[in-house]
């Protein structure tokens, strides 16, 4: 009998999945969340209430909608969570893959019951995690204490940010840094005092992210649209990714800055150097070093031609790593082992089966 392949996803379905997925001639059914305009106005507090019951709802949904061994495909780790809770509560089995494990080692009480619960689920040989690096898996292997356990690396997809490609421009002249997980404020704004004479636009996630007072060069936002953001990093000239992690944070702004050929100076961790070559596409900087990421930052922005190189050579790359093509055939290969997989392991039933009639007739 063949599997059903069900596609959960934590927001609406977005046309480049359908119709990569139908090009391919693979059928899926697809369920998604629309998180309504209403929702994003929210207090923060509200919003993650909200969109957790909306994980936990389309969990069960897809649970129920599927049968036996079916092929369960969540877009998110923490989406992916709730179904694999949900299947051992309702005792149903399933096969899950978890695109892009995102765990922030963090030392608090949230962080240690979401580990406590990562380290159950990805111990499930039902289980197929997916990271955006190859250096990740073996910092997971290492983090959840697992002997060697295989992640699938699927690249981020810049899917419906395709619209944002742009050529190269030279842009107004300042440093754009935006987003909200895993982003080192601290860093961020020593950096810009050290810099008096360099612009920096910041969007953080809220009105006191950056402290109540901070350098006069830099001009900040707190809850805009998400076309206020995209045209914020269109108009700058270097895009500035400090982390405090090395989960696979800022990936979105990362592919966004790479799309509109702008160039990236970031954080050295396992997930950056899966796309960042430093001195090429951009530089990574030690964390904490925030001498080093200001000295990268007045070079760059010094050298007119260097900055236009590296914001090309970025570009390049986001495209070939993060197309809507690569990312559904990655996902394909995924597909595949996991019939494969099944396949084999009803053929060694058969044989024993028939063996235990041998020894028995």
């Amino acid at each position: 009998m063949s599997k059903n392949i069900l596609f959960l996803k934590d927001s609406e379905i977005n046309d480049w999945l359908i119709d990569g997925f139908s090009q391919k001639k693979i059928d899926l059914t697809f369920f998604g969340i629309d998180k309504g305009t209403q929702m994003l106005n929210q207090h923060r507090f509200k919003r993650i209430i909200y969109l957790h019951f909306g994980y936990l709802v389309l969990s069960i949904k897809g649970l129920f909608k599927s049968k036996r061994d079916d092929i369960i495909i969540c877009y998110l780790d923490v989406l992916a969570l709730y179904v694999f809770i949900s299947s051992k509560i309702f005792m149903k089995r399933r096969n899950i893959i978890v695109i892009n494990v995102m765990f922030n080692d963090n030392n608090d009480i949230v962080t240690r019951i979401k580990y406590k619960l990562f380290k159950w689920m990805l111990n499930s040989k039902k289980i197929y995690p997916c990271v955006t690096s190859i250096e990740l898996q073996m910092y997971y292997n290492k983090l959840f204490d697992f002997h060697n356990k295989s992640f699938e690396l699927v690249h981020d997809c810049y899917g419906r940010l395709e619209n944002f490609k742009r050529s190269y421009t030279e842009g107004d002249g300042y440093v754009f840094c935006g987003g909200t997980n895993g982003r080192d404020w601290d860093t961020l704004v020593r950096v810009a005092s050290i810099l008096p004479s360099i612009k920096f636009v910041i969007v953080g996630p809220k009105k006191e992210t950056l402290g109540k007072k901070y350098p006069s060069n830099i001009r900040y936002y707190h809850n805009i649209s998400f076309n206020k953001f995209q045209l914020l990093m269109e108009k700058s000239s270097i895009c500035a990714l400090p982390l405090n992690t090395e989960a696979p944070a800022g990936l979105i702004v990362l592919y966004t800055a790479g799309l509109m050929s702008k160039p990236v100076v970031t954080t050295n961790n396992v997930t950056m150097r899966e796309y960042i070559d430093s001195g090429e596409n951009g530089f990574l900087i030690e964390r904490n070093d925030y001498r080093s990421f200001a000295d990268k930052l007045s070079f760059i922005m010094e050298d007119k031609e260097y900055r236009m190189n590296l914001g090309i050579s970025l570009h390049e790359k986001v495209n070939r790593l993060g197309s809507p093509q690569n990312f559904i055939e990655n996902i394909i290969k995924i597909v595949d082992k996991i019939k494969d997989e099944n396949i084999t392991y009803k053929l060694i039933i058969v044989i024993f089966e028939e063996v235990v009639l041998m020894l028995f007739i």
